[in-house]
């Protein structure tokens, strides 16, 4: 056996893994259960080399843990299997001679062991040759004992923590009794002045550390593992936690990383706490211990929401009380009651308004994402919007710089950005049409319509924050604010022409802006005519370029009756003759209308014969006098159109 040496110690010492700890304390025992084990399975084992084929002698000189791997446990104990590398001396009688040699075998060794105030009653319970375990996502835990927790399960850790400390609150809506959590955790919480951006610092060891007296004097006191110290300035994710969410954040820490701060006891003595910042991007890549921790801050960040807010009492409160409050509102809009829920939801609970729109979000209640948008300073109108109009990490909300840059850099926005065709208002992208917005005090407004039906008037956009995706943002996704008011960084929204919402909206406003357009060209157009029959004969007859001639030829009537229909004032056509140089000229419906009505003649009412006049300037203006007759002779209506027996030419566009 070597033993280890002073330089061997330190080296594992330095490392600070519970490895390296595994094999400095437990050293002798994994020797000898292992050289045991060696002795017993020599024959099997496959220690043979080119040099010693057929050994008759083994020995263990040396073994190195290079891994450990855990598993969960609902208690003290801990399971943990050691991957071992040995280096075991074989001879054996070779063609020539007795030989030795040296081979390196890798076995796993398997403890059970009590973590508490150290790692106490440890015990081999197995030693075998190695094989790569399987990972099992229910009971194992990392390098650092921190147990694997996905989002999709992160309801079912906060009932688990909810049966342990408090397992009233899962069946009747409450808010959360922080004390009576505390007393069963056996936890302390004093308020303390903590460094700029740390909201919670969770003690493991004995320590001294300032505090806030009743006074908010500070005093110094000596305090216990267990103990919290929350800063009462600066409040988890600001606008988003509060007090509450930061004290369960730093419980969560207790029940889940319990085994953590033990293992830390043992190879990081130096470490009394962990201290919980406000952060807003979690770092990838930085390995390590580093890395452990960032995974620790997202559990307590996605978990403790979930505690406050359990999943089927929350349910059925904020169900309440959208029933309550839309009895009571009747004339309200439904974002209008939303929002008054949200508020009342966030009170009842006794949480911050956006984690009580984040929570109702996940809970299934889509429409909370049209409440309490605060973009570019300001919190705008409630909005609705169709369910399932909103996919996971998609909003409608984009905040002013980003809708610029989407608008200019964006080729599939661009165009219509630069037509006129959408105007950022209200935090959002929305067709630029009356229906949609009105401008009041040099602030463009959604009117109460759009508001009612964002999907139907604004973008839909893709969501990307700096929250790194490797540990899933599942207790960010939904809240989106583009700009806190105390965020340092923001939320950004990318334009996606292949989401089929942008296509219809795109081609909404298209359609919309190409109808505005034409609407203004008839209004100027109508602006210009003369107010007699015979001047607006004459000017529509010259903006289409014609002769006499050529509205003679178009329209059946003689060029010497067209000359009088656009000199004399006094001049009385027939409603056939009007209908005929209506279709002569292809006038756009306003036009016809117009001009019939100043030769004196009203074809609104409700008669079989100008219903039939009716359609066909509606819909078949930009035929020709043929194809009208024929339709008129198809309804069955005797008199036809005038028309001289020339051939009529196709209509121009």
């Amino acid at each position: 056996m070597r033993c280890k040496t002073k330089e061997g110690f330190l080296l594992a010492r330095k490392d600070k893994s519970f490895a390296a700890y595994l094999e400095d304390q437990y050293y002798d025992l994994m020797f000898k259960r292992l050289k045991s084990y060696i002795f017993q399975n020599r024959g099997g084992l496959n220690l043979h080399t080119s040099l010693v084929p057929d050994p008759s002698y083994t020995e263990l000189d040396d073994l190195h843990v290079m891994g450990v791997s855990f598993k969960e446990t609902d208690d003290d104990r801990i399971l943990f299997r050691a991957a071992v590398q040995a280096d075991v001396i074989v001879k054996g009688r070779s063609r020539r001679d007795y030989e030795e040699d040296i081979v390196y075998p890798w076995f796993s060794i398997s403890f059970t062991g009590i973590l508490r105030c150290g790692l106490n009653m440890v015990t081999i319970t197995s030693v075998g040759e190695y094989s790569k375990e399987r990972f099992s996502k229910e009971d194992a835990l990392s390098q650092y004992l921190i147990p694997y927790v996905y989002s999709k399960d992160l309801d079912a850790h906060a009932e688990k923590f909810l049966k342990k400390y408090c397992p009233k609150a899962l069946e009747t809506p409450m808010p959360l009794p922080i004390k009576e959590v505390l007393e069963a955790m056996c936890l302390t919480v004093h308020h303390a002045p903590l460094p700029d951006g740390v909201f919670g610092r969770t003690y493991f060891n004995n320590a001294t550390v300032d505090i806030y007296d009743r006074d908010r004097n500070v005093v110094s006191i000596d305090i216990e593992e267990g103990t919290i110290l929350v800063d009462p300035d600066v409040f988890f994710m600001r606008n988003i936690g509060s007090v509450n969410n930061t004290i369960i954040h730093e419980c969560v820490h207790w029940d889940k990383h319990y085994k953590f701060f033990e293992l830390q006891k043992l190879i990081n003595p130096e470490l009394t706490s962990i201290s919980c910042a406000v952060v807003e991007e979690y770092k990838k890549g930085a390995g390590g211990l580093s890395e452990e921790l960032a995974w620790m801050e997202w559990q307590a960040n996605a978990i403790a929401p979930k505690i406050l807010i359990p999943a089927k009492t929350g349910r059925a409160k904020l169900s309440e009380l959208l029933y309550t409050l839309s009895r009571a509102f009747l004339s309200d809009s439904k974002a209008s009651i939303m929002q008054l829920a949200i508020s009342e939801f966030a009170d009842f609970f006794k949480v911050s308004t956006m984690a009580a729109k984040i929570r109702a979000i996940e809970l299934g209640f889509d429409q909370a994402a049209g409440v309490f948008n605060y973009v570019d300073g300001q919190y705008y109108p409630p909005f609705s919007f169709a369910k399932g109009s909103l996919k996971k990490d998609q909003t409608f909300i984009i905040d002013r710089n980003n809708a610029i840059i989407e608008s200019l850099f964006n080729q599939d926005l661009a165009e219509d950005f630069k037509a006129g065709r959408f105007i950022h208002a209200g935090g959002m992208m929305v067709i630029n049409d009356p229906k949609y917005v009105v401008v009041q005090n040099e602030q463009a407004e959604l009117t109460e319509y759009a508001l009612a039906h964002v999907d139907e008037c604004c973008l839909v956009f893709d969501r990307t924050t700096r929250v790194s995706s490797h540990y899933d943002d599942s207790f960010y996704r939904i809240c989106f604010l583009c700009r806190d008011a105390d965020s340092k960084s923001f939320v950004e929204a990318k334009f996606n022409p292949k989401e089929g919402k942008n296509e219809d909206v795109q081609k909404r406003a298209r359609e919309m802006a190409a109808i505005a357009a034409e609407a203004k060209r008839v209004s100027d157009i109508l602006a210009e005519v003369p107010s007699s029959f015979c001047g607006t004969l004459d000017y529509h007859v010259k903006r289409r370029g014609y002769t006499n001639e050529k509205m003679e030829e178009r329209t059946g009537i003689s060029s010497r009756m067209i000359q009088d229909y656009r000199n004399k004032k006094d001049a009385k056509p027939t409603l056939q003759s009007v209908l005929a140089l209506c279709i002569g000229l292809n006038l756009h419906p306003s036009f016809s209308y117009d001009l019939i009505n100043k030769a004196g003649y009203n074809i609104m009412a409700a008669n079989e014969e100008y219903l039939i006049y009716r359609y066909l300037i509606d819909n078949h203006h930009m035929e020709n006098i043929l194809m009208w007759n024929a339709k008129l002779q198809d309804a069955g209506i005797p008199q036809q159109l005038p028309k001289n027996g020339n051939k009529l030419t196709a209509p121009e566009k």
